[in-house]
Parts: C-alpha cells; structure tokens; sequence
C-alpha cells in the first residue's frame, strides 16, 4: 500500500466519499477557516471604532478644526502651541491656563480645553516642531512616532500576530494617531530599554529609561520590575538620565517650570480623575475615574483604586520571583503599570497591545486566557465607547489581560532566557547583533 497516494485520493475525494477520515479533514479545514476570521476580528472591531470616531470629526470639520473646539490631531496641538511659546520666551503662559487657551485662540481661531500637560524635557522637542507649519509638524509627529514605534517593536512583536507594522494599527496605536499623543514614543522607549536589558547592554537600557521621563508616570513601575530582576546599573543610569535631564532643562529654562510643572500642571491633570462626565473620563484607564463615575464617591473611588494598585504590584513582584522570562515580564508590567496609575488614558496603552497579541496568539494560552487578552486588546477603543453608555469597564479589560499575562508567565517555562509563548526569539548570535 501506499500511504501518501491513499491520502491524495481521500483529499481529493472528500465532497464525493465523505468517510471519517474526510470528515475530520473537512472539519480541520472548518478550524482552520474559523481561526483565521477570529485572527482578523480584533482588528475589524478595532478598526470600525476608530473610523466611526474619525469620520464623525471630518463630518464637523471645517479647515482643520472639528466642532470649533478642536482641531486634527487634537493634543498635538498642545506640542505645537508650546514650542511657540518656548521659543518666544513666554514660559509662564505654558502653566497659565487662561492665558494659554487665549493665545491658542489666536493661533487657531478656536479655544478648546487645551493645556500644555508635559515637563520641561519636552520643551525642545516642541520648539522644533513649531519651526514647521502645523500640518506639516502633525505629519512629521505622526510618520517618525510611528516609524520608531515599529522599529522598537520588531523584536517583541509575535510573529503569528502577522508582519510588525501592524502594531501600529492596534487599537491603542490608532487612538495614539488620532489623538497625537507621544504614545508611540514612550511605548517605543520603553521597549528599547528592555531589548538592552535583554542584550545584556545596561547604559542603553537606562537612557532609555530614563528619557521616558517625557511621560514620568509611565515609568512608575520600571524601577520595581529592573529590581527583581537585580538589575542595579540599569536603574543608577536611568536614574542618573533621569536626573541630568531635570538639571539641565533647569539651568536652560529656569526651575519656575518644573515647580509649576509639579505643583501646578499635575494638580490640573490630578483634576481629570474626576472627569464630571467629560470625554477625557471615556479615554480614562484608571480605576479610580470608573468607580467615582459610578458611585460619585470618593472614598469609594480610593479603595477600588488601592485594590487594583495592590493587586497589580503583586502580579510585577511574584511574576519577578518566578523567574519568567523577560519579555512576559516586561509586557506584563506595562499592563499593571494603567491598573497602578489613578491618571492615565487609552492612548499610551500602545505596547500593552503588544502583550495581549502574544497572549492571543500564544499555542500555550487557554481559551479563557485568550478571550481575556482579546477584550485587552480591544479595551482602549471598546472601553471607550462602552463608558459613553455609562459602563466604564475599561480597568476591567486591563486586569483580564493581567490575569491571562501572569497565567501565562508563571504557568510557563521558568528559564529566564526562553522564549516568552507567542513569541519566535532570533538566534543568540542574531540577538548580540
């Protein structure tokens, strides 16, 4: 007999004899048809949200500006109104908020609830891009932000999620463009310096780290993380980054910024925890808007919070003791980074995506650990929209993917250098490149 043609004439005849060995071909196939459409829903639903948003702002757009309020791009508008004002000396307009929304008037004809939220680190970067027209400064962000994104997403990206640029398409990339956030740059720091980590290159590593202070309380978690892992001279450089970066914006620009930045910016960001039914408590990851929008209480709110927060510092120092590999590691305190934050929003979840697309395309991932990192995965736009209708159960996604990332990394091998599921490492030669 011969085995390989008796399987060639069964394929060929399935729709003629349909025997048992036919019938688990047909249903393979049925499988394989139905893995392939699940792959893709994510990504439809994700996209089907974002462009209900985008077309509702080209339907109420006149020139560049949407609903006289706003304008494309939306916060990058901040970026570019402060590198104006930098550059003409008017510091103290940054903090004003008045002030500022008055010369953002002047500038664009609209007046928005616009304030400029970023440390002085940032003031050169916006500086530069005020050079440029606003059109053009907001195609540069975007192009750059996203071309660095991919770039520092290539190594973590798992590769039966499909080719590396669709990471920024994931729900929280798109929301990044559409909101012209410093998402991907963050995101993209972030996984910069866990590549050193892993490449055995710890000044990198703590650069990286510590430039993150764009953004300082996405950073909150890094420390812990470095330090279960013993990794002591990523911390003192990034620290030292940290640290030097502060002096010297300090001696540019004068320490009146960072004093308003700290006691002054962040008590107006502080505010938005509350949102009072805003749009910004839509885009809120925090467990503490969710349940003062629900109770309006809150001593309600703190404990929700402080629970969440404590479970998810728990998930970063047990996951660190089992000696998981660093990828999961990583990925996985991104994640328990916006259940720990009180303020934060859906725009800079771009690498927690990375971490739910591991999770769901994973061979070790149950199906319940799957359908938890999809509704992670579809938790910053279908948080959103489920928070307009009075259900703000974004946290509550985030936590899922927690839960599912933790189970997979303590359920999984415990060699520090395998391979984290979902992923394909390069060989070692490759990685040392």
């Amino acid at each position: 007999m011969n085995p390989g043609g008796a399987k060639i004439q069964v394929v060929n005849h399935i729709p003629a004899k349909p025997g048992p060995m036919g019938g688990a071909i047909g249903r393979q196939e049925a499988g394989i048809a139905r893995s392939r459409s699940e792959a893709w829903l994510p990504w439809a639903l994700g996209g089907i949200f974002i462009l209900w948003f985008a077309l509702r702002d080209l339907l109420r757009t006149r020139g560049l500006v949407i609903d006289g309020l706003d304008v494309w791009g939306r916060d990058f508008v901040n970026v570019w109104t402060g590198g104006h004002l930098v550059r003409e000396g008017r510091l103290s307009t940054l903090t004003d908020v008045a002030a500022y929304q008055a010369f953002q008037q002047h500038l664009f004809g609209f007046t928005g609830q616009h304030n400029y939220s970023y440390p002085p680190v940032t003031f050169p970067v916006a500086a530069l891009l005020s050079y440029l027209p606003y059109w053009l400064a907001l195609v540069a962000w975007q192009v750059v932000g996203g071309a660095f994104f991919i770039w520092a997403a290539k190594p973590w990206w798992p590769r039966q999620a499909g080719p590396e640029w669709l990471a920024v398409l994931t729900p929280a990339a798109l929301l990044n463009i559409w909101a012209g956030h410093y998402g991907f740059f963050i995101g993209g720091l972030l996984l910069t310096g866990w590549r050193q980590v892993e490449l055995r290159r710890p000044t990198l590593a703590g650069l990286c780290f510590g430039l993150m202070i764009i953004k300082p309380h996405l950073a909150v978690l890094v420390p812990l993380a470095l330090a279960m892992r013993r990794e002591w001279k990523v911390i003192a450089v990034a620290a030292v980054t940290a640290l030097g970066l502060v002096a010297v914006t300090a001696l540019v620009y004068g320490l009146q910024p960072w004093l308003e930045f700290l006691f002054g910016t962040s008590r107006v960001q502080a505010s938005l925890i509350d949102p009072h039914g805003s749009f910004f408590g839509f885009m809120s990851t925090s467990a503490a808007t969710a349940a003062v929008t629900l109770s309006g209480s809150w001593s309600v709110a703190l404990t929700v919070q402080t629970l969440f927060a404590a479970g998810a510092v728990w998930a970063v120092v047990a996951t660190g003791r089992s000696g998981a590999d660093l990828r999961s590691y990583a990925l996985l305190t991104a994640t328990a980074t916006f259940l720990v934050l009180p303020y934060a929003f859906n725009y800079d979840l771009t690498v927690v995506m990375i971490g739910a697309a591991a999770v769901m395309t994973s061979a070790c991932a149950s199906g319940t650990d799957r359908r938890l990192a999809l509704y992670g995965f579809l938790a910053p736009q279908l948080g959103m929209v489920m928070s307009g209708f009075g259900a703000p159960l974004m946290p509550l996604f985030i936590a899922g993917l927690l839960v599912a990332q933790f189970r997979q990394c303590c359920g999984g091998r415990s060699d520090k250098h395998s391979a984290a599921p979902g992923f394909v490492s390069p060989p070692f030669n490759q990685q040392q490149a």
